[in-house]
């Protein structure tokens, strides 16, 4: 199940407000003592985090499906998409000698028997917690009620990525995107997809940009070039995944501006990263846009220009 961007944050006793985690949405299917985390996807997601989540002692059942999200944590225990992204490579130190990932749940579907994707959101939320056991590798995602305003105000001076916001009576609807459940994002942030990339000078030789686009009526709309955000690891990590992609042929339509296309190397349209931003401008383009690193999984064909309603 999938939230709607909206604009704003807003104060309704039906709803229930809890943090936007900055992390890889996984689905852990707890069957006779074994877990089978899945990507949003529908992929192995041991494959990224590895098998943290076994044995699940963490819960007390013998079957459950539940929602959740992996991330990082920094020193301070705030999500950090920068050191999940280097867990994923094996490179995280060991916080407390321990594994690199967290993974925080908010959602129960299934438990024991019973599927819940009928039952209101805060009697599933209900059973999970009570089902959760005592465990560092896993957290409850907690929740306030009705006072979406300050939780936004409390996100914003935590500097997190943002909050969700959830009907509290609403059922879980697979595959869907739903206005009974809405996220409110501090920082925008949105996926793109790499079509190319270009080189430059000094430190920027072998990657000045990438240059980057949504799809749109079935076509890769030019969104912009992202120049920033390179930190040594992530530099590394694009240069050993786009040769490989290469291309004679643009994949835009319509094709970029000549100056935004100089020293372009053009790439299959199969590389989903997260950027953060200032704005859109008003022909479509990305402003001031940092890369933040990949979007594992992602069907390219799934990335559209994200409008807040």
């Amino acid at each position: 199940m999938n939230a709607t961007l909206v604009a704003a944050p807003f104060d309704d006793p039906e709803w229930l407000f809890e943090v936007k985690w900055d992390g890889f949405r996984v689905e852990a299917i707890v069957d006779k003592g074994r877990v089978r985390p899945l990507t949003r996807g529908g992929l192995d997601a041991t494959r990224y985090f590895g098998s943290f989540l076994e044995p699940p002692t963490w819960i007390a059942a013998k079957q459950a499906i539940v929602d959740g999200e992996v991330i990082a944590v920094d020193e301070a225990g705030e999500p950090d998409f920068a050191r999940l992204q280097t867990g994923i490579k094996g490179r995280a130190p060991d916080a407390g000698g321990g594994q690199p990932f967290l993974y925080v749940v908010f959602d129960l579907l299934h438990l024991d028997g019973r599927s819940l994707l009928a039952e209101p959101l805060e009697d599933r939320r209900r059973l999970l917690a009570k089902a959760l056991r005592h465990d560092p590798r896993v957290r409850f995602s907690d929740h306030i009620e009705g006072a979406g305003v300050s939780a936004f105000a409390a996100a914003k001076e935590r500097r997190l990525e943002g909050i969700m916001a959830k009907n509290r009576h609403s059922p879980y609807e697979p595959g869907r995107r739903t206005l009974t459940w809405q996220k409110i994002k501090i920082r925008p942030e949105q996926e793109l997809v790499v079509g190319g990339w270009t080189t430059g000078i000094g430190a920027a030789t072998d990657l000045a940009a990438l240059l980057v686009g949504v799809y749109e009526d079935g076509v890769l709309r030019y969104a912009g070039k992202i120049g920033t955000g390179f930190t040594g690891s992530k530099r590394t990590e694009l240069l050993g995944l786009l040769p490989a992609l290469a291309t004679d042929e643009p994949p835009f339509v319509p094709l970029p501006p000549r100056a935004a296309a100089r020293n372009a190397h053009w790439v299959r349209p199969e590389l989903v990263i997260r950027a953060e931003f200032a704005s859109w401008t008003t022909d479509g383009l990305v402003r001031q846009a940092a890369y933040k690193g990949l979007d594992r999984e992602k069907d390219p064909h799934a990335v559209h220009r994200e409008i807040a309603r």
